[in-house]
């Protein structure tokens, strides 16, 4: 099994076990917690730091990202992004994406595009040619698998598989 179809199996199956674990009567969560984990991430176009991380990949608003969490939304947002399917984004889908999500965002707070949303789809174009490392054009899973992994250690610096408050301290 190649690269790509072994992380794309492990995603799945991190899926799917979400998915069981969530309709366990026994270990479901209140009302209450299901309508707040239904919500999303708080600030899903996220920022730069340790609270922009928790805010842009903490589906379930508990203050903590595991990995999973971080992956399915990462690898969500990856496939909505493929409009035409075809297995990478170009620059248009990937900007595309992002400023749905930064619409969201803005509509969410009851405020109206601005220079820092101008900004922020600047740097949307910018991070695409970061994103993309063997400069093709083309933002592929492999290379988006690759800024995930690096980006996920680097907020988990206390190196216990999660990203939470523990990951501050010293700063």
């Amino acid at each position: 099994m190649n690269r790509f179809s072994a992380t794309m199996a492990a995603l799945a199956a991190a899926a799917l076990l979400t998915a069981c674990a969530s309709n366990d009567s026994k270990t479901a969560a209140p009302a209450a917690a299901a309508k707040t984990a239904a919500q999303g991430p708080v600030a899903p176009v996220g920022g730069h730091g340790h609270n922009a991380f928790i805010g842009s990949y903490d589906a379930n608003r508990d203050g903590v990202v595991t990995r999973e969490e971080y992956d399915t939304l990462r690898k969500q947002r990856f496939v909505a992004a493929d409009t035409n399917n075809d297995g990478w984004l170009s620059e248009d889908e990937y900007v595309a994406e992002f400023e749905g999500r930064l619409k969201a965002q803005y509509a969410a707070a009851g405020k109206k595009p601005d220079q820092q949303y101008e900004g922020s789809i600047k740097q949307a174009h910018v991070r695409f040619h970061i994103l993309d490392t063997n400069k093709d054009g083309k933002l592929s899973l492999e290379e988006e698998i690759d800024i995930a992994n690096k980006t996920f250690k680097n907020a988990d610096r206390n190196g216990d598989g999660v990203v939470n408050a523990a990951d501050m301290a010293g700063q």
